[in-house]
């Protein structure tokens, strides 16, 4: 007989969480009825169930989904916090990390996409330290974009093994 998921009593759990963070009837913290904690908790959820059921592909939204809302509640509140496309980047990097290191599946994307977030975050410093040592960057600043447009372009075209992972 096949076993009963428990997905739909935790998603329903965190959405009642939120509706009754959202009332008002008790204040547990600043910005408890704003929507980024409502994907927190819904994040909450899809890792539980699929932590609990051994499900990745909701394991892995339930990651993304709670750094997403993480992200957006924590942005406002910390001026040192990283902008949306970096940590976004990032998010998807490490949720699908966490999520498939075990099965040693899809760490070099993983890995990747890390490292792609981080050259983005530390851009500018880059380039400043790139100019400080006298070493031109207008056309690094200008076409860096086109760059891994044809480096995943090329990647996309390349022939791969008839097997996929």
């Amino acid at each position: 007989m096949k076993q009963k998921s428990i997905l739909f009593p935790c998603l329903l759990l965190a959405a009642s969480v939120y509706a009754w963070l959202e009332s008002g009837q008790a204040e547990l913290f600043s910005g408890q009825d704003q929507w980024p904690v409502l994907l927190m908790l819904l994040g909450a959820a899809f890792v539980y169930q699929g932590k609990k059921e051994a499900v990745t592909p909701h394991f892995f939204i339930g990651l993304l989904l709670f750094g997403i809302g993480l992200h957006f509640f924590a942005k406002p509140k910390w001026m040192w916090w990283p902008d949306d496309f970096e940590t976004i980047l990032f998010m998807i990097g490490f949720s699908l990390l966490v999520s498939t290191v075990q099965k040693k599946e899809y760490v070099y994307e993983a890995v990747s996409m890390i490292c792609f977030s981080l050259f983005l975050y530390f851009f500018k410093q880059i380039m400043a330290w790139l100019e400080s040592a006298h070493i031109p960057t207008e056309l690094l600043k200008e076409y860096w974009p086109f760059v891994f447009i044809g480096i995943s372009i090329l990647l996309l075209l390349m022939k791969r093994k008839k097997s996929i992972r």
